[in-house]
């Protein structure tokens, strides 16, 4: 074992995944929900995956993934949820195009990813702002929390006219795991 070999504690390295390089590995993802305590992450790669594939380009006109693509980010999305794993969503190209870097991010950030790979030094603030809550995501993340707890029996809660139940709280609970406010329980 590499660990041991370098004066390593075994097990203490941890593994990001690229989990689509090959047309194999996209029919592997099942293997990810196997129990591993080294796996934290999983990102999918659209370069690589189009290589093997001998794709002409995994873009539409309009910047938009190609359908395949589109298939290899929710299946890391969905592996790496099945794993109970943090999934990142892949680079995004345009180093020199903040504001396409945001918004990829902000849809990214919609559909379940926690955090983005980088191509660039440049891209890392604008990522990490992306995927930090606001403090209006926080002070609501907050609300929920806190309605709960206060009726702890119950499985839907109303707050401001609107009806809330275990998934927003699971919700709720997760934005505030991810700037270190435990949540509850």
């Amino acid at each position: 074992m590499l660990e041991v070999a370098n004066g390593v504690t075994p097990g203490h390295v941890k593994l990001l995944v690229v989990a689509t390089e090959t047309p194999a590995a996209m029919i592997g993802f099942s293997g990810y929900t196997r129990p591993n305590k080294r796996l934290v992450a999983m990102t999918w790669g659209a370069e690589d995956l189009g290589a093997a594939l001998g794709a002409l380009t995994n873009k539409e006109p309009g910047g938009e993934w190609t359908f395949p693509y589109q298939v290899a980010r929710a299946q890391c999305l969905f592996a790496a949820g099945a794993a109970g794993v943090q999934a990142l969503e892949t680079l995004y190209g345009d180093f020199k195009d903040p504001e396409g870097l945001a918004e990829s991010c902000r849809i990214a950030r919609r559909d379940g990813f926690v955090g983005r790979i980088a191509i660039h030094p440049n891209q890392v603030a604008t990522i990490n702002t992306s995927f930090t809550p606001s403090e209006a995501d926080l002070a609501h993340a907050r609300r929920v929390v806190a309605a709960f707890a206060a009726s702890p029996d119950v499985g839907t809660i109303g707050i401001d006219g609107k009806m809330y139940d275990m998934p927003h709280l699971t919700a709720a609970r997760r934005a505030l795991a991810s700037v270190g406010e435990g949540g509850g329980s």
